[in-house]
């Protein structure tokens, strides 16, 4: 199927269902996991070192994505990996509170690496097997199924693991992460066209990459991937704060939790309603600024209703702001490149960094001016990205609308002037 045959595209929603395998596998591993194992007795410095252990897959996943660009179709990658992925933790659930703590950490590892290959897949599935006009709206839903999946899927099993055996509340989870990826088979892709596994791969991948840096669009988008805007590293920090607006900790459960991830993930559905031929960069950078004055609202609250709204508001900007770096992302790879679920991790991986830094710069600024401190520093990366984006559009004389998947053709005019 080529770009511009459009019979037969999938909906966008579908890649809401398709990230759902990734979205259970965090929701366990950031909720019910150190829950459970702190019950177990096992200390909060064996869980903090687990949990780092495993980020790994999620930084290190451009080294094995180039797998799902060859041999099969990346839609039979995916549900291969949510098996695989679903078998790790169905054996790993049962291992939870027990001295098998390296044998635990093992599993979870390999389930880690196994589910990033569903985000390698469903991210080249979102380049190849849709219409540029649907991308954007394909990302938003992406961002909305993971999100939302993520606190539902870590709620469903607290609460199972309370009333079930480890074994049937692991079989359970089992399903609930590999049903989904079963909706990949609905997605029209074409057979991959014969390759190699690695005789000239990394070669034909360097040269893929090369060209993202080459290309002066593409160079400067990536490059505002890394920029320290639509982050929502105060998100991380927000629970530490609350005590400063009163509140306790059933309302950071019922506010950063329940309401936050709904927020989140309603966030991530606006994105879905922003015209697909609205340039990617400036959306992004505008998504930004509304987190920024989001988090300059906070300052101003005042007690827990404020901590409530100013919350809120701060989760949903956020939403919009991950739907619309995932929406950057599938056009930076764009239709021709070949490795797109490869291009797509590194991509993903390279915009985690602003999260560590503003992550780090957000505390730094608590630490010198307390609460207003840490979120005058979040807004204030937001306000100057947003200011340059715009300063190099207007001196530039570039266009806020252009047709969708057409960033080469915008590329060549930046080079006719």
């Amino acid at each position: 199927m080529t770009v511009n045959d459009t019979r037969n595209w999938p909906k966008p929603w579908i890649f809401g269902l398709l990230i759902l395998p990734v979205a259970v596998y965090v929701g366990f591993t950031a909720t019910p996991l150190p829950f459970l194992l702190s019950k177990a007795g096992v200390s909060v410095y064996e869980i903090g070192t687990i949990g780092s252990l495993l980020q790994l897959p999620n930084i290190l996943v451009f080294l094995w994505a180039p797998l799902v660009d060859v041999r099969l179709r990346r839609r039979s990658w995916l549900v291969l990996a949510a098996f695989a992925t679903a078998i790790c933790m169905w054996i790993a659930l049962p291992l939870v509170g027990t001295a098998s703590l390296y044998v635990l950490t093992s599993f979870l590892l390999v389930g880690g690496v196994t589910v990033s290959l569903v985000l390698a897949s469903s991210g080249g599935l979102m380049v190849t097997a849709l219409s540029p006009a649907a991308q954007s709206k394909a990302a938003a839903w992406n961002q909305a199924g993971y999100l939302a999946g993520g606190a539902l899927g870590g709620a469903l099993i607290l609460w199972l693991v309370t009333r079930l055996t480890a074994f049937s509340t692991g079989l359970i989870l089992a399903l609930v992460l590999f049903l989904p990826s079963l909706v990949a088979f609905t997605l029209p892709e074409k057979e991959p066209a014969p390759a190699h596994w690695f005789k000239g791969r990394f070669a034909a991948i360097k040269r893929e990459i090369g060209g993202v840096f080459k290309s002066p669009l593409r160079r400067w988008s990536t490059l505002l991937l890394m920029a320290p805007a639509g982050t929502g590293a105060a998100q991380l920090l927000l629970p530490a704060i609350a005590s400063h607006y009163g509140v306790g900790a059933s309302g950071v459960i019922w506010i950063n939790g329940l309401g936050g991830g709904i927020a989140l993930a309603a966030g991530s559905l606006l994105g879905a309603l922003i015209p697909s031929d609205w340039d990617g960069r400036v959306v992004y950078a505008s998504a930004g600024l509304l987190n920024g004055l989001a988090a300059i609202a906070l300052t101003s609250a005042d007690g827990a209703t404020g901590y409530l709204v100013g919350t809120i508001l701060y989760l949903v900007t956020v939403g919009l702001c991950w739907a619309r770096f995932t929406a950057l992302i599938v056009e930076i790879v764009g239709p021709d490149t070949k490795d797109a679920s490869t291009i797509y991790s590194a991509l993903s991986a390279a915009g985690s960094i602003p999260l560590a830094y503003m992550t780090w710069l957000d505390g730094f600024g608590y630490s010198k001016l307390g609460t207003h401190g840490l979120l005058w520093t979040d807004a204030t990366g937001n306000l100057i990205v947003f200011s340059v984006v715009v300063t190099v559009f207007i001196i530039h004389g570039l266009r806020f609308r252009h047709v969708p998947g057409t960033m080469a053709i915008l590329e060549s005019q930046d080079h006719d002037r």
